[in-house]
């Protein structure tokens, strides 16, 4: 049996002194009657996640969905909580490693063309 599996199945026992605390602390109270109980509003359980009037956006690829293996369901929903730069910061990005690039290999060039010389300096005349 897994581990998650042992968790769901595990009994919860009733904690009388956590139930006793809840009945007199006057905000549990006002929680548990949904009036609030002060300043803060009653927790919604926010808007639905799409509105109900409008149609399922048709997927042309949605037949294939009962082959795709659960690794890859797994990065689709990865990949949808991934926060995504946006336009102008992958530009500057691109950017930046352009430049570092030509930096780098301009360095690795000179590099190349010192050893060179040296080695031909060296060995051949």
């Amino acid at each position: 049996m897994a581990r998650s599996d042992r968790r769901r199945t595990r009994a919860r026992r009733p904690s009388s002194e956590g139930n006793r605390a809840r009945e007199t602390h006057p905000a549990a109270e006002a929680a548990a009657n949904g009036t609030g109980g002060g300043p803060n509003p009653p927790v919604s359980q926010g808007p639905p996640l799409r509105p109900t009037g409008q149609k399922r956006r048709f997927n042309p690829f949605g037949w294939m969905r009962r082959f795709e293996p659960k690794a890859v369901a797994d990065v689709i929903s990865e990949l949808r909580k991934v926060t995504w730069p946006t336009a102008a910061e992958t530009r500057y990005l691109t950017f930046v490693v352009a430049v570092v690039a030509i930096i780098v290999g301009t360095i690795l060039g000179l590099f190349d063309l010192a050893f060179g010389w040296a080695i031909e300096t060296v060995f051949f005349d």
